[in-house]
């Protein structure tokens, strides 16, 4: 449309000039004629009345006045005003005047030998006319490329909004729980992107949900056998009315089992939380201050560590990690605890971090009794307590750990310890933001 709106007037200015140039033509034609005629039949001196042309030598579209060097009318058109100049007889070239009420573009010019001034008009309503015919030939053929257009994008948009309403039909008649990917028929190129992604985030939501089953399954098995003991507690506590010794056994052992319930719920939902994290990408990366964390979970473990009067050492060569703090807090609380659990009384833990080319190594060291090099791999089994049979635990502490370095990108490995015991290296990679580094290498353990 911009371009049509151009080209016509464009056509206008072109028109105007083809206009004005045959304007000037007919003026010198004119005054060349009558110059000649005037000098032969000599009217000009003594002149009485003014010559008047012949009524349609030039039609109506044209009028003309030709005046003497004294301002005396020589000659005129038909339909020309025998009386006065149609402008000033001094100004020459183009101008606009008013010739019996209608609007005229005018052109004046002057004979060299004579002197004589022609002034000749065209009315403007002609000249419109000739545009206008110009402009319905440049309309009509402009219409065609418009049409071809107009059928062109309705049937592209007919042909893409096709495809959307397919898998809105296949979205809208699916079940809830249906999260099977979208199968269209020839999908339009452009509309590929948006179908691969909402299957992909099919296929994540999916991953989610097999999760939330897994964890469901997982915590029905789990609790049957602490709610059974409980159940056999209280039941035990009912019957014990006549000895308050037996009554208050039976009460200590049902508030240990609720602990161990307690606990064993808390692990299911760290695993749980961590799993869905890692199904659908939601954690959002920060850097996670090491030593502030570290404090965190000893407000939580303090007290157990310090019933077993075991010896905490600390040193962060790196304070801080590229990670998802809720992960790294659940990550860290449960190595410590670990390491509190199956370190003998007296005994000592370390706690550390340090730069590793491109990885930030997290380790907490034991002396406890560690884990065998061929159970390492079971060790990260959920539920797997490598054969323990003590009320310590339920075996979720490393599939913890595993779960939140796989949605950290990271590596965990069991090793020796300095200490004797067990070493938990967890190999964090580096983003593309500089660590602030802490504690030079070599600093002394608090």
């Amino acid at each position: 449309m911009a371009g049509g709106i151009a080209m016509h007037r464009a056509d206008l200015i072109a028109d105007r000039n083809v206009l004005d140039a045959r304007l000037v033509t007919l003026a010198k034609t004119v005054l060349a004629f009558v110059e000649h005629e005037i000098e032969e039949e000599g009217i000009i001196k003594g002149l009485g009345d003014a010559a008047k042309e012949t009524a349609g030598s030039l039609g109506s579209r044209y009028h003309y006045q030709i005046w003497s060097r004294e301002g005396q009318l020589l000659h005129h058109s038909h339909e020309a005003d025998s009386t006065d100049p149609m402008r000033p007889l001094d100004e020459r070239g183009f101008g606009e005047a008013s010739v019996d009420g209608e609007a005229v573009r005018t052109y004046a010019e002057g004979a060299r030998k004579s002197g004589m001034v022609i002034q000749i008009a065209e009315r403007m309503r002609d000249r419109e006319i000739a545009a206008g015919i110009t402009t319905g030939y440049f309309l009509a053929f402009l219409a065609v490329p418009l049409l071809l257009i107009f059928v062109a994008t309705w049937w592209f948009l007919d042909r893409a909004l096709h495809s959307v309403d397919g898998y809105a039909s296949q979205l809208k008649e699916r079940h809830p729980l249906d999260l099977s990917i979208l199968k269209p028929a020839n999908p339009p190129a452009e509309l590929k992107p948006m179908v691969d992604a909402i299957n992909e985030l099919f296929n994540r939501f999916k991953k989610a949900l097999s999760v939330e089953r897994e964890f469901t399954a997982v915590a029905a098995h789990q609790m049957r056998t602490p709610l059974a003991g409980l159940r056999a507690q209280a039941q035990l506590a009912a019957m014990s009315t006549d000895s308050p010794r037996d009554l208050s056994t039976s009460l200590r052992s049902l508030m240990t089992g609720i602990d161990q319930a307690s606990h064993l719920l808390n692990r299911l939902l760290d695993l749980a939380r961590i799993d869905s994290l890692t199904a659908v990408g939601g954690h959002r990366m920060d850097s996670v201050d090491l030593e502030a964390l570290y404090r965190s979970v000893m407000c939580d473990l303090g007290p157990l560590a310090a019933e077993r009067q075991l010896t905490l050492k600390r040193r962060f060569a790196v304070d801080e990690v590229p990670a998802a703090e809720l992960g790294v807090h659940m990550l860290m609380h449960n190595l410590i605890a670990n390491a509190i659990r199956f370190t003998p009384a007296g005994g000592s833990i370390e706690v550390g971090s340090s730069r590793d080319r491109q990885a930030v190594l997290l380790c907490v060291d034991d002396s406890g009794p560690g884990i065998p090099a061929s159970q390492h791999a079971e060790a990260f089994q959920r539920f797997n307590r490598l054969g323990r049979v003590d009320g310590h635990g339920v075996g979720l502490g490393l599939s913890i750990v595993q779960a939140v370095a796989q949605a950290h990108q990271a590596v965990v490995r069991l090793l020796e310890s300095p200490l004797g015991g067990l070493r938990v290296e967890v190999r964090f990679p580096l983003s593309h933001q500089a660590l602030t580094s802490g504690a030079p290498p070599g600093a002394s353990w608090k």
